[in-house]
Order: C-alpha cells, then sequence, then structure tokens
C-alpha cells in the first residue's frame, strides 16, 4: 500500500472531475470533512393589485418593489395578479418589471384582461409559460392557478378553476418532490363572492395532498381583496396580500377627487379608490429547516380621508382593510 498522503481537496476534485463522477460524490466528501450542508432557505418578493391602469403612479409603484428586492437580494419576485391591460401603452411598465435580475412570475388577474383583451393575449404580453404552471427555486415548488377560467354561475368577471385544472394541481401535488407554495389570485379559503365559486373543490385537493403527505403545502397565497389577513382552513394556511394601491370604494356616496383635477381626468377611476400613499408589498422568508414563514410587510396611510369617514360600506374589519401588510412569523409544520 503507498504511504502517500491524501491528496489536498482541490487535487481531489479535479481527479473526480476528471472520472466524471460528478458533483454528488463531491458533495460526500464535503459532508466528510464537515462542510454543512446548505439550508433549507428561500426568499422572495410578493406584490399584488398594482392596477396602473387605474393609478397615475403605478410605473413608479413597480419601479419602488423591484428596486427593493434587488436590494433585499431576493430568490425570485412574483406578482399575484391586477398587473396591467396587454396594451401597447403598458410596455414601459413590464419593462420597469422586468428590471429586476433574478426569476419573475406572473398570475393572471381578472382585470388583466380588462379592454376586450383575451387570457392567451396576456399570457404572451407578461412572457408568461401559461396561465397556470409549476417551477422550482430551490427548496420549493411553486404553482400558480389560473382562477378566471370559464364556469360557474356568477355573472361578470369569472373566479372558477375548471375540472382540467383541478385534475392538473392534484397530479402536480401527488408528484412533487418538495414542499409546495401556491399563488393564485382570486382567493379560495372562503366561499363568499370575492372568493372563487368552487372554492370548496380547490380547497379539497389541497387537503388531500396534505393528508397523503403532511408538510407538503406550505401556503397559499393570493391577491384580489385588496386586504390584509391570515386564516388556516383544515390544515392548510391562507395568506391574503394586500394592494399595492388602494381599497375600491363599494358605496359611490363614498367616491371623490383627492388628486389635482388633471389627474383625474386622465384616470376617471382613480375617484372610486382610497389609495395608498406608498406602495405595499411583502418579502417572505421561507425557512424549512426552522419550520417558519416570516412576513416582512409595509405600512403606509390614505391619500384623503379613510374609507370610514367617506361613508364607505364594507363588511370588512378595520384589522384587515387598511394600508399596509402586516409582519407575521408563521409556524409550518414541515
Amino acid at each position: 500500500m503507498s504511504n502517500r498522503p491524501f491528496p489536498p481537496l482541490s487535487t481531489r476534485r479535479e481527479f473526480i472531475h476528471r472520472l466524471g463522477l460528478g458533483p454528488a460524490l463531491l458533495a460526500g466528501t464535503a459532508q466528510a470533512i464537515g462542510e454543512t450542508k446548505p439550508a433549507r432557505r428561500v426568499r422572495f418578493g410578493l406584490i399584488a393589485d398594482i392596477h396602473p391602469d387605474v393609478m397615475p403612479d403605478g410605473i413608479e409603484r413597480v419601479r419602488a418593489f423591484v428596486a427593493a428586492m434587488g436590494r433585499a437580494e431576493v430568490d425570485f419576485i412574483l406578482q399575484l395578479g391586477d398587473f396591467c391591460w396587454p396594451a401597447p401603452r403598458n410596455r414601459p411598465f413590464l419593462e420597469a418589471w422586468n428590471q429586476f435580475r433574478g426569476p419573475r412570475f406572473h398570475v393572471l388577474g381578472n382585470h388583466d384582461m380588462d379592454g376586450g383583451y383575451t387570457r392567451e393575449q396576456t399570457v404572451a404580453f407578461y412572457g408568461m409559460p401559461d396561465k397556470h404552471y409549476v417551477f422550482s427555486v430551490g427548496p420549493v415548488r411553486g404553482i400558480v392557478l389560473d382562477g378566471n377560467e370559464p364556469g360557474g354561475k356568477a355573472a361578470g368577471y369569472k373566479r372558477f378553476v375548471a375540472a382540467e385544472q383541478l385534475a392538473w394541481l392534484e397530479r402536480e401535488l401527488a408528484q412533487g418532490d418538495r414542499p409546495t407554495v401556491l399563488f393564485i389570485h382570486q382567493p379560495f379559503d372562503a366561499d363568499h363572492e370575492g372568493c372563487l365559486e368552487n372554492s370548496a373543490a380547490v380547497r379539497t385537493v389541497l387537503e388531500r395532498a396534505e393528508q397523503r403527505k403532511p408538510g407538503s403545502v406550505v401556503a397559499v397565497f393570493g391577491g384580489h381583496l385588496h386586504l390584509d389577513y391570515t386564516r388556516m382552513v383544515n390544515g392548510i394556511r391562507y395568506i391574503q396580500i394586500n394592494s399595492a394601491s388602494y381599497w375600491w370604494l363599494n358605496n359611490p356616496a363614498a367616491r371623490r377627487q383627492t388628486y389635482p383635477p388633471e389627474v383625474h381626468k386622465a384616470y376617471p377611476y382613480l375617484t372610486h379608490v382610497a389609495a395608498y400613499r406608498e406602495p405595499l408589498w411583502a418579502l417572505v422568508t421561507l425557512d424549512l429547516d426552522r419550520g417558519a414563514l416570516v412576513i416582512k410587510g409595509r405600512r403606509t396611510r390614505w391619500v384623503g380621508p379613510d374609507p370610514w369617514a367617506r361613508g364607505e360600506q364594507a363588511p370588512w374589519p378595520r384589522e384587515q382593510l387598511r394600508p399596509w401588510i402586516s409582519d407575521r412569523r408563521l409556524k409550518l409544520n414541515i
């Protein structure tokens, strides 16, 4: 047997690569000499319901978000719908989003097809892989759902996930090789008119997946309601991400001008909203090793009087209808 000392790590790495044994053997070598395994941790930025076709400063809001996420060095960013119409005038807005130097993901919102556009046109404009799809970043899988499918009985905007997408979702959850985070515009944690019409059917798919393999469904993030809350339903955590921009005033008597007249002339729907002075977004850290989901939100103030001072009539409590996204630290069953 040779008495030569074992070669240094750098030489061993070169030798292993020459033999074509690959990174798996190197990983085993690293563990053998006491190197720690990489942390199962991912950080991402979420923003929802910017509505640049309503707000005069939509592009400034998305630029501020992209800049903040760049400084935070997140692994990816994702918008939860009601992003912009696929109209030529919104190309600069989309380009501002694309300034983020990392993975960027989109969810279709019900207003993203306003102006007579189709879902297919919006998907092409955004550069999405499809209306619903799967992506992987580090230790987690992301599933993006499309809640705008034909079906259901309600008039107006569609809020439905049809049978084919439900079957696809069940297959994806069954074959997933890592914990999954879901993203959708219209929430399905409840059965009121702001949620999917078939919310219970979608919840059932997730609950079955969680029963088969506990810890496989980490959380569901939604937008659409312009509210701030989180709730647990049958073991699944649902997190509502507030709008980046405003609360829509349901009572016509509450509507008024809060910006200069020339701004309201250019943006006629601006009287219909109680706007947020600064943009809202969430910085999310998912730490699977510690079983923690940490949300760092933003807070701002209303532009003009708050909705109640205007005479707004809304069924939501003030702790949910407010111009901020709450900081949260949530325990996960991973």
